[in-house]
């Protein structure tokens, strides 16, 4: 134990004591006063919380939420209403309720978090992710374009931006927005494939072999473009491409 830093040592008392019911909730906020010391201390047992480390978000999507998982969200809750204007509070509600299956609660957090006129990224690409779930390009892009005026060098949030135009049929301009996206430093591996994505949408089966095939040797363990090499081939263009590279993507 005297190797552990005192914010680590911290972090495991608190774990400790929260997570077995040693000590109440309300001793631990009065020792803990700091709304930034508690969101850490929760957002990292939220992020592994059982016994075979996994996380809440796991849990969530497995349908298997635990009492743990519960218990956090609402202590995070509850310093959404100590600290409502708190944006990593508010983003940190915003997150655990989407991922809790709750999308209506995340998104009136997030356009509450969006009102606000500072840069926002992180709770803009997530309300799109929700707009976009509903269908609603629009809203999507009306958020993603506000964000972009105040965080211009932000590169997620054109890459975001790319995405409305894509699911809308707008290649072109898809394409721009994930060019934009390069040139203020998105990862390559990231933008080859969804420049594949569109080649693929205009039928330009080659070009997008071509795209997937860059993403995998920028990034071998990303299997995205691996799954989309293997649904084009029964385009010989592509085949042949994929095989003079080295890859089998034969089924």
């Amino acid at each position: 134990m005297t190797l552990l830093n005192n914010s680590v040592r911290t972090l495991l008392l608190a774990t400790a004591f929260i997570m077995t019911g040693c000590v109440s909730m309300d001793q631990h906020r009065d020792a803990h006063p700091d709304p930034d010391t508690r969101l850490n201390q929760m957002l990292a047992m939220y992020e592994k919380t059982d016994d075979f480390g996994n996380s809440c978000n796991e849990l969530w999507n497995a349908y298997s939420a635990t009492t743990d998982c519960e218990r956090i969200q609402r202590e995070v809750e509850r310093l959404g209403i100590e600290f409502p204007n708190h944006p990593r509070i508010m983003m940190a509600n915003a997150t655990m309720q989407y991922q809790a299956g709750r999308p209506d609660k995340a998104q009136f957090t997030l356009d509450q978090l969006l009102a606000d006129r500072g840069p926002h990224p992180e709770a803009a690409i997530l309300r799109t992710k929700i707009a976009l779930e509903e269908g609603n390009t629009a809203r999507a892009r009306a958020v993603l374009q506000k964000q972009i005026i105040i965080s211009p060098s932000n590169f997620e949030l054109r890459e975001a931006l790319a995405s409305t135009y894509y699911i809308e049929g707008k290649y072109d301009e898809a394409a721009k927005a994930l060019s934009a996206a390069g040139r203020l430093g998105a990862p390559g591996w990231r933008l080859s494939y969804h420049q594949g994505l569109i080649r693929e949408a205009r039928k330009d089966w080659k070009g997008a072999c071509s795209l997937y095939l860059m993403a995998i040797e920028q990034r071998p363990d990303f299997q995205a473009p691996s799954a989309r090499l293997i649904g084009l081939t029964e385009h010989e263009s592509c085949r042949a491409l994929a095989d003079g590279r080295g890859y089998n993507v034969r089924r």
